[in-house]
């Protein structure tokens, strides 16, 4: 998650990343093959999950008076870590269903990364540092950097690593992985490739094997400067690896994995196997028809442990029932082995009083989805949608949790090499 991470180093190099989307789209037979992806989704995922949508109450600010909430990640339990004015340390507990605030000791720290059991965070601080706090220690500084500006991105599943990209002064951005726990802050080399001038690292395996990320290319785009990420990956410790999809295309920016990092998933978006398997995860009917990148605007932001759920922002039609209008903002979605892409909004769920949204983050286990910005009418927001898998009774009476068997479909392929839509 990252995205504010990235930003962060990618400051540090001196540029941002910029996009440009046309108001007005020609809608070709391409575009219109694109748009007709993925209609069933909505229903088959209504058929194996109850969706529900609840608020998070947010404290009211002022001017004078600010007390903002960044809401940043979700444990498993439904508690919400946060980063409130001043760089204090905000929770949100489901049982007590209220905020607790602990004030910053040392330097402010953002963005919160949460342990699955909600007992733990890691942050970047400010200066550029990794700490790490729990209810008995508080706030540390994590001990062992070999550079002097950090910024952490991800911590593994089970929250023994941490990755992200750091610097020297004057020097380029390097991908990293870290032991929580103890240890050296590893730094991982930078891939070599035409252009290339540092990496980022995104997620990391349990057992700090495998780490994904982001080479990062500076390019230009009708005379607009933007920084290109490269998807990569790193084993053992050893050279990085940039990924291709079965054409030799170098794939667009990685941003997750499962717990043992054996499936990533990309900006597209698409996800890679161990074993050589890619896919396309498709596209949806109200999503930005983009006719150049055949990946298309779809940001993946998060993946539960067992890879099973995928979530993320795309650009989204905001007058969908008039798509003359071609006018269009991000909007989250989620992306299931059983049921493909769907949109949150498509789920009867979507509240449109969105101005910005910033966080969009998986609990580990996949069952609760947190989405966070700003609103429209005022101030911060978040909220969480609750992901239930539906009950099947077998004949003997008792209950399990066994996703029941979706509505068959006509199939509506879009691999690009083997033969499974769905991830094991």
């Amino acid at each position: 998650m990252s995205h504010g991470a990235i930003c962060l180093m990618v400051s540090l190099l001196g540029m941002s990343e910029m996009a440009t989307f046309g108001a007005e789209i020609p809608q070709t037979a391409q575009a219109a093959l694109q748009q007709s992806a993925n209609s069933d989704g909505p229903r088959r995922f209504n058929y194996l999950f109850n969706v529900t949508w609840e608020e998070i109450p947010m404290p009211y600010s002022t001017p004078a008076d600010r007390h903002d909430i960044r809401a940043d990640s979700i444990a498993n339990d439904g508690t919400i870590a946060g980063s409130g004015s001043g760089g204090a340390l905000v929770f949100w507990r489901p049982d007590a269903r209220a905020w607790e605030w602990i004030p910053a000791t040392l330097a402010p720290a953002m963005p919160k990364l949460i342990s699955s059991d909600g007992s733990s965070v890691v942050a970047t601080g400010d200066p550029l540092k990794i700490m790490t706090w729990n209810r008995v220690d508080g706030w540390q500084t994590l001990a062992g950097s070999t550079v002097t500006q950090s910024a952490a991105s991800n911590v593994s599943r089970n929250f023994r690593f941490a990755v992200g990209g750091g610097k020297n002064d004057g020097e380029a951005p390097q991908a990293w992985v870290w032991a929580i726990d103890g240890g050296i802050q590893q730094l991982l080399q930078t891939p070599i490739g035409d252009g290339i001038v540092g990496a980022q690292a995104e997620a990391v395996s349990n057992d700090g094997n495998v780490v994904i990320g982001n080479a990062l290319r500076p390019s230009e785009e009708h005379g607009i400067p933007y920084i290109a990420y490269i998807a990569t990956r790193w084993v053992a410790g050893g050279p990085a690896t940039i990924l291709h999809d079965p054409d030799g295309k170098e794939l667009p920016k990685v941003a997750a994995c499962n717990a043992d990092c054996s499936i990533i998933f990309g900006d597209g978006p698409w996800f890679l196997k161990d074993d050589g398997e890619f896919e396309s995860m498709g596209s949806l009917p109200d999503g930005y028809p983009w006719t150049e990148d055949p990946y298309g605007p779809y940001n993946v932001y998060d993946a539960s442990s067992d890879g099973s759920i995928v979530v993320g922002l795309y650009l989204a039609n905001i007058y969908p029932q008039n798509p003359m209008l071609e006018i269009y903002d991000y909007s989250p979605f989620i992306w299931s082995q059983a049921t493909g892409l769907v949109s949150l909004r498509s789920l009867g769920i979507w509240d449109e009083d969105w101005e910005l949204i910033n966080t969009v983050r998986l609990s580990p286990d996949g069952r609760l989805l947190l989405v966070a910005g700003l609103r429209k009418t005022w101030g911060f927001w978040a909220v969480v949608v609750h992901l239930t898998p539906k009950t099947v009774r077998p004949t003997g009476g008792h209950s399990t949790h066994a996703a029941p068997t979706p509505p068959r479909t006509a199939p509506n392929r879009t691999s690009q090499t083997g033969s499974r839509v769905a991830v094991d």
